[in-house]
Order: C-alpha cells, then structure tokens, then sequence
C-alpha cells in the first residue's frame, strides 16, 4: 500500500464527516425557520441523532470498517499473530458497536433499565451505566496486549479512543445532567437547540475517533508490510 493511502482515505472520510454536519445544521435551521416538523423528509435523513438515515449508516460503516481493519491485522500481518485474542475481540467489539449504532441497542438498553429503575444526572441515559461497566472489564482483558504495542500504535489508539469515548459517554452523561438541571422537554429534544448542539457534538467525536482510529490501522498495516518486504 503506498505511503500516502492512508492519509488520502483519512482526508476523504474527514470530508465526508463535514458534508454530513453541514446537512445536519442545513436541515436543522430550515426545520426552524421553515416552521416544520421533526418527522420531515430531510430532516429525518440528515438529522445526527435520528436513526437509519445517512449519518448513522456512515458511522456504522466506520464501525465496521474499525472491524474488518481489526479482522485483517490479526489473520494477516505475522507479527501481530501470536496476538490474535486481542485482535479479535476488538474486531467483535466494533462489529457489535456497528450495529448498535444501526439498531440503536443502546437506547433500547436504556430504556429498559429505566423502566424498572429510575435514574437521573448523568446518568439519566441509563445505558451508560452497563456499557460502561462492560468498558472497564473489557479493558482489563485488553491492556496487556495493548502496551505490548509499539508507542506510535499505543498513541495514536489511546488519541481514537479517548475522542471516542468523550463523545458517546462524556458528552452523553453532560447531556443527560444539562437536561435534567434545564429541565428541558424530553419530546421536543430534536428541536430545542442546546440539544441539537450537544447531540452534534457527541456524534461528531464519535465520527472523528472512527475516523482515526481507521487511519491508525491502515498506518500500521502499510509499516508492518514495508518492514516485511524490507527483510
């Protein structure tokens, strides 16, 4: 793979990322000043936090782009074979992150704790709180094999993953205290603009740490075939 491929892709998904987020303010502001409804065409296929329209099936396709990236790397490059546990179980998890982000499990998690179990603050999405435990397990499983990486790798996973994070649960936990201590209308959250704000930005985090993270794999492949090929 030529030593400019994974910048060029880099550059073609940070593009596509803007052209999505200027749909996304565009349809918000003729929401708004046209006087429509949340459930207008546009609005519904542009909309950050709406579901099965252009923005989500783009992230789910990051997601398991981050999947088959994962998948490759551990069948593929030698050297990262004898890892192989690490490799796979990060291609499930973003498998599953792909479709959650296509289905929404997440939200249908939330709701179902919330039914049985009444929360608030930051926690007032309550799928936080299993995602997030399931977060920290995960990790404890993963951090061994993940320090064992060169620092370049090391870096620029920790850069992906701490952007991500910061937008699907740092952001979402501040959103769900910004609600409850505004006491903003939970039926109108698609139309009151500190939502929109503040679902744009998670969802923007969540794109721009994909996006990295993807660079950061096509890097590491592309090094590890020209040392191979080198020797």
């Amino acid at each position: 793979m030529p030593e400019t491929t994974p910048k060029k892709i880099f550059t073609t998904l940070l593009l596509i990322i803007l052209f999505l987020l200027l749909l996304n303010i565009g349809s918000y502001f003729h929401l708004i000043l046209e006087g429509g409804h949340p459930e207008d065409f546009f609005f519904r296929k542009t909309n950050f936090n709406m579901e099965k329209n252009l923005p989500s099936i783009f992230s789910s396709i990051l997601h398991f782009s981050c999947a088959v990236l994962l998948l490759i790397i551990g069948l593929k490059l030698e050297e990262f074979k004898k890892r192989k546990p690490f490799w796979f179980l990060l291609s499930f998890l973003f498998l599953f992150t792909g479709l959650d982000e296509l289905l929404r499990i997440h939200e249908k998690v939330g709701k179902a704790i919330s039914s049985s179990i009444e929360t608030s603050g930051i926690f007032l999405f309550s799928w936080v709180i299993p995602y997030g435990i399931a977060v920290i397990i995960i990790s404890l499983f993963l951090i061994k094999p993940f320090f064992s990486l060169d620092k370049k790798t090391i870096r620029n996973f920790l850069i992906s993953g701490f952007t991500f994070l910061l937008g699907a649960v740092g952001v979402e936990m501040f959103t769900g205290w910004y609600i409850e201590y505004h006491n903003l209308d939970l039926t109108r959250l698609l139309v009151i603009i500190d939502a929109f704000i503040l679902s744009t930005i998670e969802e923007l985090l969540e794109m721009l740490g994909l996006t990295y993270f993807i660079y950061s794999l096509l890097v590491l492949k592309s090094e590890h075939k020209k040392l191979t090929l080198r020797y």
